[in-house]
């Protein structure tokens, strides 16, 4: 699970959701609840994290690999897509929320 990796920025991230004016989702897409469930004791996340036990966003999302970070604005329209581990992902973020 590479996106195990980006866990501590994410925490962060989710921590400053008002203050940046966004809704933030974690999305497994392999559908391994058991070891997700794990990760998420390990590593004491908090934020939400929504399982596609049917995989169904890795083809309609056209998700290439994780992990891949997408923001999405208020109307529902894939504003950024971030593929792969992105250092520094929540000033990235950040700075994305800026532009739109």
């Amino acid at each position: 699970m590479p996106c195990v990796a980006e866990f501590p920025q994410l925490e962060r991230l989710y921590g400053r959701e008002k203050e940046l004016g966004f809704k933030f989702l974690g999305l497994e897409i392999k559908g391994l609840l058991a070891k997700m469930r794990d990760v998420v004791k390990e590593k004491k996340t908090t934020f939400p994290i929504l399982l596609d036990d049917r995989r169904l966003a890795r083809e309609v999302l056209q998700i290439p690999g994780t992990p891949t970070t997408f923001v999405v604005d208020g109307q529902g329209r894939i504003r950024a897509r971030l593929i792969g581990a992105v250092e520094d992902i929540d000033e990235t973020i950040a700075e994305v929320l800026k532009r739109i």
